[in-house]
């Protein structure tokens, strides 16, 4: 594909592609400084600043996802500097890679380029901007989106078997983000994929793709050898424990045919429609079911039924309404191949009906910070999060947990940064305020990313690696001398995170204004 003339600067192409950067870098970089959810906003905030101070995951604090997204914005932090706008700029980045992506498969799909520029701007408006800021169940579904284009360029155009290594790359990469969808998307189009290269008798994409993953699980296994990262660690933190996390939801789920389709309709028309299109040419025996073009529309099937599975499973807002401009695409490019009338009539419609699905979505999450748990929240009530510390500038500061005035729950970060910087010997903070640590002087050696009681973060007694953890947490306290653990009166969090692991005998709880200490005797 062409992409560039002689005269670069008078290109159409050009044009697009400074247009499709500059709305999808924009927007996101624009609606993710709307208020603060702390857990969620700053989910990779005081990870990624823990591996700053050389602390590394898994090995000195607890995580069950997120590894690769830490990373990544460690990387951001080392070169831009623990910011706010670090932060953001690589969201942001992410959203004009998925975009750019989605336009050339629009291309692909031999839509006019009109079209495809339309259709991209609706995915770049729906899909990191929901969120704003680094997310794990962006960046492991951006992944495999990107995947799962390649494995459809491959099809598409002249295979060329070097690009599997790449698509098992971003597999890995995904997977190493968050287990699931991954692992989902990894059986669905595996299976596929293994049927297709079976029946075509095609033996190099196999020994390509069976080569790459025994290279890239080596080269971590190195990594995590050199990094002193136990394997059973990881097997524990990132892989057993979360399973088991997940298996209690599967039992868990209810939910009724009517909500689930009210809820995904723009979704599933789409997936309905180009499904009876494709019946009919396999009845007109036009295709058959080994047909590149048909194995084309499994793979994206098997991602965007995975993506569904997923977010039915997730406690998290519903992130996967970009999918929607993607197969109103696909439902156009099948139009164009087909012998119905008025398909530029069709075009329209279909152009329409994305930019009107598109605002809707945009005005409920992003005008809203849905996502974030903002949507009941005035947003003109934020401050600027430079009172609290400039290196949170640029962010509109309202808390949807902190009830009343935002410039009080600022007032009290202030007293709390203050008052920790005083401090002369180690302490341990439990917080879901995640930038805390980058704020103040003092390390603050939190056990884990997050806290949560319902045992998504850390096991609770009812789990068979609470003794596991309990072991890691006091480990933690012997290893870094501690003498005294603070939690924050403001946020109110449960004491058992603490109290269900220590033997209360070692522990004596006092309290002042902004503080709970829990003062240690035996562990020291």
């Amino acid at each position: 594909m062409n992409i560039f003339s002689k005269k670069i600067l008078f290109n159409v192409n050009f044009l697009y592609l400074t247009l499709i950067f500059l709305f999808s870098f924009s927007i996101n970089f624009y609606y993710a400084k709307l208020g603060s959810f702390p857990v969620d906003t700053f989910f990779h905030y005081g990870s990624a600043y823990n591996i700053l101070k050389n602390e590394i995951p898994i090995k000195d604090f607890w995580i069950v996802s997120g590894l690769i997204v830490d990373i990544f914005q460690y990387s951001f932090f080392k070169i831009l500097g623990v910011n706010w706008f670090a932060y953001t700029v690589h969201s942001s980045i992410f959203n004009f890679f998925i975009s750019l992506f989605s336009y050339y498969f629009f291309l692909s799909l031999n839509l006019s380029k009109l079209n495809a520029l339309i259709y991209t701007f609706s995915v770049a408006t729906l899909a990191y901007t929901i969120s704003g800021t680094p997310f794990v169940e962006q960046h492991a579904t951006f992944f495999l989106l990107i995947s799962t284009y390649l494995i459809i360029f491959t099809f598409r155009f002249k295979e060329k078997n070097y690009i599997w290594i790449f698509i098992v790359a971003l597999v890995f990469l995904s997977f190493l983000s968050k287990q699931v969808p991954a692992a989902y998307v990894i059986l669905s189009q595996g299976i596929i994929l293994l049927y297709y290269f079976i029946k075509m008798r095609k033996k190099e994409p196999l020994k390509v793709i069976f080569l790459s993953t025994i290279s890239f699980v080596l080269f971590f296994v190195f990594i995590f050898i050199y990094l002193k990262i136990d394997l059973y660690s990881f097997y524990v933190q990132y892989i057993d424990y979360p399973r088991s996390v997940g298996l209690e939801r599967y039992s868990q789920f209810t939910k009724s045919f009517e909500i689930f389709f009210n809820q995904y309709k723009f979704l599933l028309l789409p997936i309905i429609l180009i499904s009876i299109f494709k019946i009919k040419k396999i009845k007109d025996r036009k295709i058959n079911f080994s047909s590149q073009e048909m194995i084309i529309f499994l793979i994206f099937l098997a991602f965007s039924i995975s993506l569904l599975f997923h977010q039915l499973m997730t406690k998290n807002q519903i992130f996967i309404y970009f999918l929607i401009p993607i197969f109103l695409a696909l439902l156009e490019s099948e139009l164009r191949t087909s012998h119905i009338n008025y398909k530029k009539h069709f075009s329209a419609i279909l152009i329409l009906l994305s930019i009107f699905i598109t605002l809707k979505y945009h005005l409920r999450f992003n005008e809203t910070r849905k996502f974030h748990e903002l949507e009941r929240v005035d947003l003109n009530n934020s401050i600027s999060a430079s009172e609290i510390d400039k290196s949170l500038n640029g962010l509109k500061w309202i808390n949807p947990l902190f009830k009343g005035d935002p410039s009080k729950e600022v007032l009290l970060l202030k007293q709390t940064k203050e008052r920790i910087d005083k401090i002369d010997y180690e302490i341990m903070l439990i917080t879901n305020y995640l930038f805390l640590d980058s704020i103040t002087k003092k390390n603050l050696n939190s056990p884990s990313r997050i806290f949560t009681s319902d045992g998504t973060s850390i096991p609770l007694k009812s789990n068979r690696y609470y003794n596991y953890y309990k072991k890691f947490l006091i480990n933690k306290i012997q290893k870094k001398n501690i003498r005294e653990i603070y939690f924050l009166k403001l946020e109110n969090l449960p004491k058992e995170i603490i109290t269900d692991y220590i033997d209360k005998t070692c522990v004596n709880l006092i309290e002042d204004k902004l503080f709970y200490i829990f003062k240690m005797n035996c562990l020291k």
